[in-house]
């Protein structure tokens, strides 16, 4: 029985963060099916099932036409079932790669989908995830503002998100042959994805661009939800300036080294601007002997909030000397009882 798709639009896409954070490569139609078969798929399922879709209905809902759907159905499934997803491991080079789709079946108008039974861990018994209604990106023209609003939804309690340049590039599949400059990237790709965003989504998105040495390395983007930012859009067309330099200087004094202005960055970010929760988990760090990459410590101290009342084995994070530490010994230290 075709599943109905009346009302479709309410319904919630829950995704692991994993997920959000993963490299992959969607035209537009693949990034709304793959979007309505996850919003199908309820969080407390057993297991992934397969789903059907009339195809008069479903060409409504993807806002397409009804004559190119029909004639390119054959090949929008045969690059559905090829297309790949890459989760990394964000501390390592590591990877696995998965398929998105199991199988497709189209008979009697009536289309079948199910996706990789091996992304259940990703849509299914969730701990980390974002979640957001299916109506805030059927309406999306460009494939790369499907990518950039859930990357911006995941944020969205914080309130900003800083991704590097190449970092965008990575998450967005682009390699350095399409749009080798910044600036075709910005004017491609990142003003054409914040604008549908704050047209379409329940997000408004600002940004600032950070530089080094002349060069723009990073982009700070500020998150707002749309109901309280429209009073403050006409009061002001400035993005916020949550990096200002007094809380730069506090973190160079605390750290006691050289420092760019992107590692501050950085450290500010992981950290949600708490200054005292980064002087906390610097004063864990320095007493962990050699540290050949401090920012990369910082960071992920401050991601996993480390504290000195747990034994447990510091992760891998590029160049840092991973060992075994015991935290309950390393507090008496710290305080003096040794």
């Amino acid at each position: 029985m075709a599943n109905e798709l009346q009302n479709v639009n309410s319904n919630w896409v829950y995704q692991s963060n994993r997920l959000v954070e993963s490299s992959y490569t969607l035209t537009v139609v693949e990034q709304k099916l793959i979007r309505l078969l996850a919003s199908m798929i309820h969080k407390d399922d057993d297991d992934i099932k397969e789903y059907e879709f009339k195809t008069k209905e479903l060409i409504k809902v993807l806002n397409t036409s009804d004559s190119r759907f029909y004639r390119d159905i054959d090949n929008i499934t045969d690059l559905l079932m090829q297309r790949i997803i890459k989760i990394r491991n964000v501390n390592t080079s590591e990877f696995i790669k998965y398929h998105w789709v199991d199988t497709a079946k189209y008979v009697n108008g009536i289309l079948k989908l199910k996706i990789n039974k091996d992304l259940k861990p990703f849509y299914l018994g969730l701990d980390c995830y974002t979640k957001y209604q299916l109506r805030n990106i059927m309406q999306f023209k460009s494939t790369y503002s499907f990518r950039l609003y859930e990357l911006f939804k995941q944020y969205e309690g914080i309130g900003h998100r800083i991704l590097t340049v190449d970092g965008l590039r990575d998450s967005l599949n682009i390699n350095k042959d399409q749009y080798p400059k910044y600036a075709n990237l910005k004017q491609k790709v990142i003003n054409v994805a914040v604008k549908e965003i704050n047209v379409n989504t329940d997000l408004v998105i600002d940004y600032n661009e950070i530089k080094e040495v002349r060069k723009i390395v990073s982009i700070q983007f500020s998150i707002r939800k749309k109901d309280k930012a429209q009073s403050e859009i006409s009061e002001t067309s400035l993005v916020p300036v949550f990096f200002n330099d007094r809380n730069m200087d506090l973190v160079r004094q605390v750290v006691n080294q050289e420092l760019t202005d992107l590692e501050v960055h950085r450290i500010l970010d992981a950290a949600n601007l708490d200054i005292e929760k980064i002087k906390e988990k610097y004063n864990i760090i320095s007493q962990l002997g050699k540290v050949n990459n401090l920012v990369g410590a910082m960071i992920t101290a401050l991601k996993e909030n480390w504290t000195t009342t747990n034994k447990r084995k510091v992760s891998t994070f590029n160049d840092y000397e991973q060992r075994e530490y015991n935290f309950d010994d390393l507090e008496k230290k710290l305080l003096g009882w040794e």
